[in-house]
């Protein structure tokens, strides 16, 4: 059982390291957006995904996990990233997919994990 629950501490490092890459990337997408009035539109799209990856962060940092809600709040913020289109974003949302595809593999993992008994 030992490794087990060392498994499920190793991903919650593991989803805390990928989340906080993800704010990061969203943050500089935003940053790279405040200069002109015509990127609030873009901007604005991604406010949703920010609040929603602080949402995570605040889940995965506390004792209450749900990989489940939290796969569906990744898939957010991959709605909200899609749909931004201004090229000065583009780097910064290139990597914010990159941890959004890593973290949902490992939120299914652990939902897997967790619907098969292994706690």
């Amino acid at each position: 059982m030992a490794i087990e629950l060392s498994s499920s501490r190793s991903a919650r490092s593991n989803i805390l390291a990928h989340l906080r890459t993800l704010r990061a990337s969203l943050a500089q997408a935003r940053d790279a957006l405040m200069h002109f009035s015509g990127d609030r539109l873009d901007r604005d799209k991604l406010e949703p995904a920010a609040r929603r990856a602080d949402d995570l962060m605040n889940m995965f940092a506390g004792e209450l996990r749900d990989p489940g809600k939290g796969s569906v709040w990744v898939g957010e913020i991959l709605g909200g990233v899609e749909q931004v289109t201004n090229p000065k974003a583009t780097a910064a949302l290139l990597e914010a997919r990159v941890d959004i595809t890593v973290l949902l593999e490992l939120l299914g993992s652990e939902v897997k994990r967790t619907q098969g008994g292994i706690y």
